[in-house]
Order: C-alpha cells, then structure tokens, then sequence
C-alpha cells in the first residue's frame, strides 16, 4: 500500500498541499514523499522550481520525530522557518546567531518532540555537541538540500560537505534524501558514496527548462552589454547577476545603481542581518537586480526572477545550468545570458591550476563546459546532451534563433600549432597572436617575432577569430597550459591528427550582445518602456525596443519604418516621440 492509497492519507495530503498553496502534485513529488515515509534512502534530481522542498517538507509533516535539513546559507534557513511558521507548521533553525538559552529551548523542544524540521548548516551538524542533541532526539529523516555541493565543495571550499558521510555513521538506518537541481552520472555516483546511501531510489526530473531563453556572447566591454541588456530586454523585471570576485560584486553594483538601475549585492563576507535584508528586499520589491557570487540563490523561494546573467565563466555546466535554473520558476518565459572571452577561459583554469587546486573530476567538468561552449548547433541540446538526454533544436537559444555562419579554421589552427611548437610553447597565446597577424608590438620585437616565418601569416582572420579558435583548441585539448608563472603552452598528442589534416575545425560565428551606449536615453527609455506597458493590442519586441532606445525616431513614421507598426496604431497610442529631442 503507497502512501496515497489510504484515504485518510489522501486527505490529509490534499489538505497540506492546499496550505502549501498547491493543488496537486509536481512530477516526482508524490513518489518521493512515498519513499521518504516508507523509510529508504532518495536521491532527488529536480530542476530549481521543481519542488523539492515541498517534498521535505510534507514527508516531515507525515512522520514521528524532526525531519534534520542540512541547508548551505543561514540566509535561506531563516526565510524557510519563518514562511514555514507563518502557516502554523513548527520549524526552527540551529545556527550561530542563537544565544546559549535559545539553542538550550531548542535543544528541551526536540526532547519533547514540538518540532517538525531543524534546519542547520552542515558545519553545525557536524558539531559534536550537536550530535550529541540529536542522537537524543527523534530524528525521522535527513534531508541534503543542494547536495552536488558535496561534489564541487567536499574537497576544498566549506570541506563539511564532503565529511557528511558521519550523518549515517551517528544515525544508522535513519533514512537520508540528497537534493540537487542538476547534477551528472558522475555527481550522482559522488553523492552516493559520500553519504553511504543504502539501495537509494534515485528519481531524475528532465533537465529541460524551455521556458529559458540562452544566449551565450562573446564579452566585449562587459558592463556596457549587461547595462544594453537589461534596459533593452528586461527592463524592470528582477534579475541575477553572478560574478567570480565579491570585489567584483560590490563594484558592479554601485555601478548599475549609477546608471539608475535599482541593484543590490550577496555574497559571503556581508554580515547576516545585510545578507536577510537584501533578500528582503530583492523578493519583495520589483524590478531589483542582485549582484551576487555563486553561493546566492540556493534554494531561493521566488519565482518572479526573470533573468540570470554571468559576468564570468562558472566552473562547471552543473554550476551555470544550476544557476540559470533561478530564472522563470513560475514556467513564465525567461532569460539567461553568459558574457565570457579567451581572458575568462584562462582566468578560470589558472585559478583551478593555481588557487583552488582543483581535483582532477573538477578540471575534467570545467573542460567538459568550455567544451559545450565551443560546441556547434542549438546550446540546449548540446548542455541536456551533457546529463543524457537528447533533444531537437530547441529554438529558445541564440543560435537558434539567429542561424550564424560557420567557419573552417582548419590551416589556420595548423599555422598556431606550428608557431607553437617553433617556439616550444613559451611565448604567451596574446604575442602568438600577434605574430600571425603581423603586429610589431613591443612584445614581438623582444622574441624577435617579426623574424619568424610565421610573421603576418595569419592575416586570413581577425584577432577576435584567432581568440576564437584558441579557445576551441584548449577546449577540446589539441594544447595545454601546463603552467602560468613562468607561461608555458604544450601542444597534446591529439593535435598531430590536426597537423595532417586527419581532423578539421569548424566554429560557429560568435555571437556579440550590443554594447553600445545607452545611458544618455535613460528618460527616453523610461517613458518608452512606461509607454509599452500601457499599450493595448500593440505589442513590440525585445529587438524592436531596443532599436528605438537606439535610433530615437523623431517621427511617427521613422518609428513605423523602424518597428514594422502601423503608423496609425503607433498614433493611436501616443507614444513619446518627442522626448528623443531632448539631449
């Protein structure tokens, strides 16, 4: 008999769902619940707005004892409990911000059982004393909420995610459930062993979150694209902007907030109480752009994100596929956009090289995403490829939606290897560059480059094509950068298929999103915009838009040649021509 199959069980499930604001279940919700309160072990996949939650959540409501929730940000426990309280269920949270006599209250209220679900971090977890408090308690289950981090910080960043394995050494058959929105065969296998899983179900929702729209472009004046970006296709929606350095984070806000674009910044060194009042803030509050590192956003309750953008490359397509997954919750429709060049490329491998001390696995995923990258044809189905599934183009992506021409950079990939190794891999990729374009740069005169016979032989395509085809190279692992300080480039075994023209390489035209300027139309794009949203059957474009902030027609007919629209329809709604006179 399932869960479900018990009358009384079924109304009293229908009755939760409805508390929860639910009328029935998402896919894998109820087959999980079922295996929750039948006692087994669970690995759940689901993408971000999947529900994962509500399965906890209502499995704890269904059991004896407190359901343990091991959550990665204090931020994130705090907004749980206090919706969870809000609709009479009984949830607490163990964190350093308790004085003594609060977590003793704690401690006397799991004794006597008047709690359903104790949130803490994995650190506190692992705490003996801790331990020792739950050990004395009836624990029902243990759930791991964003459970890849086991995977991509076990070994370095927050090591506690790794050691969680004692979670079944303390508790014995206490069954465990790990959660991720996105995590491969091998993650999934990493996860298992870590936590000594027993036989777990494993339940995989698909990756596919159509509602997205990807487009991934080439940086090129960075802040200017994202500013382009959000006043052109998501003006005054609320949107997610990730970066690498909390430096970065800081800067970049207060420079969206010069441009009058409402932003505040996350990450881990902000106190808590600035942590909860921006994420106050930001759910709350329309229109709102976070700043954010990556550890923003896990398990973040709001649905009315309507874009995801990195400033830099994440390490892993786990990590970005994760993260664009913040956008469009609600199955609305959604953006996500990634801005990186060959700088970002080498930034991130010689910060695994030199800094993160990467493990193998780790280099391997971050190959394995650059590699998608640089891949050709539709980017969803290359990255849902990836976690094995297959699709068809999907038409939501800029490649899609913007066939590009396709190059053959096969001689001109043989001229590079070749320069490499005349010049045995020592000179830096931005001189081999300009050798072949014939630059005599101060940089080439001091390696004598314009003496080589390679000089000004690489003149067939631009420096941008050549940043291009060195990404492809390092991406598919024709070359190596086997050290940084002092620099050195090895060319790999697979390259002399190249060499002889056994392979050939063919790239996708990169796509650029426009970085022109578009503060000076800050009026004019607000009322324009304003304008739009009052507007009744006429309906313009993302691009339509974004080529009138450009162009300012000063007539209704420059605006009906520019847009396609009825002059007499663009009239009738009065739009604010007039305002483009203004400087």
């Amino acid at each position: 008999m399932t869960l479900l199959d018990n009358p009384l069980s079924m109304e009293r499930i229908k009755e939760l769902l409805s508390q929860f604001g639910h009328q029935d279940f998402l896919p894998l919700q109820q087959e999980a619940i079922e295996t929750l309160v039948n006692g087994q072990d669970l690995l759940l996949i689901s993408p971000t707005g999947g529900g994962k939650s509500l399965v906890y959540q209502l499995s704890a409501l269904r059991l004896e004892g407190v359901a343990v929730i091991v959550c990665p940000l204090l931020a994130l426990m705090s907004q749980q409990v206090e919706k969870l309280k809000s609709m009479g269920v009984r949830a607490e949270f163990l964190n350093s911000t308790l004085n003594p006599g609060e977590q003793d209250d704690l401690a006397m209220g799991l004794r006597r059982k008047s709690i359903d679900l104790l949130f803490l971090s994995p650190e506190k977890l692992l705490q003996p004393s801790v331990m020792g408090i739950l050990q004395h308690s009836a624990v029902a289950f243990v759930a791991i909420d964003e459970a890849h981090c086991i995977a991509q910080w076990g070994e370095g960043f927050r090591p506690e995610y790794g050691s969680l394995g004692k979670i079944r050494e303390e508790f014995g058959a206490v069954p465990i459930v790990a959660m991720s929105g996105s995590a491969d065969a091998k993650t999934q296998k990493q996860i298992i062993n870590s936590l000594s899983l027993h036989e777990p179900k494993v339940l995989q929702h698909s990756f596919n979150r159509e509602n997205i729209e990807i487009n991934i472009s080439q940086k090129k004046l960075a802040k200017k694209q994202l500013l382009n970006f959000i006043l052109s296709q998501c003006y005054g929606e609320s949107g997610i902007v990730y970066c690498r350095s909390r430096k970065k984070v800081e800067t970049l806000s207060a420079w969206l907030n010069s441009q009058g674009i409402k932003s505040l910044f996350f990450h881990a060194n902000i106190s808590e109480q600035d942590k909860a009042a921006n994420m106050k803030v930001f759910t709350e509050q329309s229109g709102v752009v976070m700043v954010a590192t990556s550890a923003f956003g896990m398990g973040l309750d709001f649905n009315a994100v309507r874009y995801v953008v990195h400033m830099d490359l994440p390490n892993s397509l786990e990590s970005y596929y994760q993260e664009i997954g913040r956008a469009g919750r609600d199955g609305l429709k959604a953006k996500a956009l990634l801005l990186y060049g060959l700088q970002d490329v080498l930034t991130l491998l010689q910060f695994e090289m030199e800094v993160n001390l990467a493990s193998v696995d780790d280099q391997a995923r971050t190959y394995d995403f650059i590699r998608i990258l640089e891949g050709r044809g539709c980017r969803r189905r290359l990255m849902l490829n990836y976690f094995g599934e297959k699709i068809e183009d999907c038409g939501n992506c800029d490649r899609c939606l913007a066939k590009k021409k396709e190059h053959n950079l096969t001689i001109a990939a043989q001229k590079f290897l070749s320069l490499l190794h005349k010049t045995k891999g020592t000179l830096t990729i931005s001189v081999m560059i300009q050798i072949l374009l014939g630059k005599t740069t101060k940089a080439v005169k001091e390696v004598r480059g314009q003496e080589m016979k390679l000089f000004a032989k690489g003149q067939e395509i631009n420096e941008v094509m050549w940043k291009s085809l060195v990404r492809y190279l390092i991406s598919h692992q024709y070359i190596a950068i086997y050290q940084f300080m002092p620099f050195q480039l090895l060319m790999l075994e697979k390259a002399k298929a190249l060499l002889t023209s056994k392979t050939q390489v063919i790239l996708q035209e990169d796509t650029y999103v426009p970085n022109h300027d578009v503060a000076p139309f800050e009026d004019y794009k607000k009322q324009l915009f304003s304008w739009h949203l009052e507007c009744e059957g006429i309906s313009f474009s993302s691009k339509q838009l974004d080529l009138i902030v450009r162009h300012q027609p000063k007539s209704f007919a420059a605006m009906s040649r520019l847009t396609g629209i009825a002059i007499h329809l663009i009239k009738k709604f009065e739009p604010p021509v007039y305002v483009a006179s203004l400087d």
